[in-house]
């Protein structure tokens, strides 16, 4: 008897936005990663500013940060087929300004942390059996400043990632990674000796980062570039290189970079140019980068982005233009090519595709 064996070509993803021009949440779509293209988006959850989405890697759960400038954390449970989401709880968040968080999971339990960029703070809770989140279990506030008196003037926490058992805190304005040890039995941060922060380049402001077995890649917001670590050397940064193409200036673009992320072979790095209005494609060589395209993102501002779970496509989120643009991305070269796939949504800020099977 011959059994057939049925391949999924469509991934569940959600959508996050802002909610003051139009937007009512949290809205959901799939994707065809044979052709490359969305769905219209749905709304499933309406809710203020869900401005960043996170999913558990093992569950149908999804978490997002919301009510900004104040903070609420929300969980939800999500139907694999409809997407549509219902709310299982909220808990406050300490601090305020809250815009980037993340889920950590592993055999001893599961927690989600948040980062806030208003007080400079970050916040860990666990995650209880049923998806619900519980009450805060830890806060920490960072100090210092930097020199740009603009944007630094107090610490700013923009990016939190897990991994192991330790979490990396992107802070803008301290010019800082800052590394602390989570017990996931216990949801509980803290500070260790064997957590050495990473140092950027006065006035950088660095807001998120991407990483390997061996390197750490920050792209740093305010000088419009891609510093390069070498976690078996050293805390200071290999290299730093910029974000645009030759001739271009950050400052007279008024560009401020945004997000990256590693393609899924590790040999290209990508960041969005908010200014330009441009996704930079780079080549990894030696773990340094090498800027070798650069293309507009389909729309203005583009504060996110992502590529699929099989590195085919890349997806840009341009905030001000409300919309979502599809790329297909060269396997051998990492190039991007625009596709004629664009779909509306209102103040897009975040884009996560759900855990798959296939």
């Amino acid at each position: 008897m011959t059994t057939t064996t049925h391949r999924t070509t469509s991934l569940r993803c959600f959508i996050g936005t802002y909610t003051h021009q139009g937007s009512r949440g949290i809205y959901t779509s799939r994707f065809d990663i044979e052709h490359g293209t969305l769905e219209s988006p749905t709304l499933v959850a309406e809710c203020d500013n869900p401005t960043f989405l996170a999913l558990h890697p093992a569950k149908p759960y999804l978490y997002t940060i919301g009510k900004f400038p104040t903070g609420m954390l929300r969980g939800f449970h999500y139907d694999e087929q409809s997407g549509n989401l219902e709310l299982l709880n909220e808990q406050e968040i300490p601090g305020h300004g809250p815009c980037h968080l993340t889920v950590c999971s592993s055999d001893a339990g599961d927690a989600v942390v948040v980062a806030n960029y208003g007080s400079g703070c970050v916040a860990s809770f666990p995650i209880l059996s049923d998806g619900r989140i519980g009450v805060v279990a830890s806060h920490l506030t960072h100090t210092g400043s930097g020199p740009n008196t603009t944007r630094q003037q107090a610490p700013h926490a923009h990016g939190v990632y897990f991994e192991g058992s330790t979490i990396a805190v992107v802070d803008l304005g301290i010019d800082r990674v800052v590394y602390y040890h989570l017990d996931l039995v216990t949801a509980t941060m803290s500070r260790s000796a064997d957590c050495a922060d990473l140092h950027l380049t006065p006035g950088a402001g660095p807001r998120h980062l991407a990483k390997d077995q061996r390197f750490i890649y920050v792209v740093n917001e305010l000088d419009s570039t891609v510093s390069v670590f070498d976690r078996q050397k050293s805390c200071d940064a290999l290299e730093s290189v910029s974000t645009l193409t030759d001739g271009k200036d950050a400052h007279e673009l008024d560009n401020t970079a945004a997000e990256i992320a590693l393609h899924t072979s590790g040999n290209f790095l990508y960041v969005s140019n908010r200014g330009d209005d441009s996704i930079a494609v780079f080549a990894i060589a030696g773990g340094i980068p090498v800027l070798i395209q650069s293309v507009p993102s389909g729309g203005n501002t583009p504060r996110f982005f992502c590529l699929d779970p099989t590195g085919r496509f890349l997806l840009a989120c341009n905030q001000n233009s409300e919309n979502v643009c599809v790329f297909a991305v060269n396997q051998a070269t990492g190039t991007l090519t625009p596709t004629d796939q664009s779909v509306k949504v209102s103040q897009p800020a975040c884009l996560v595709f759900a855990p798959s099977d296939q």
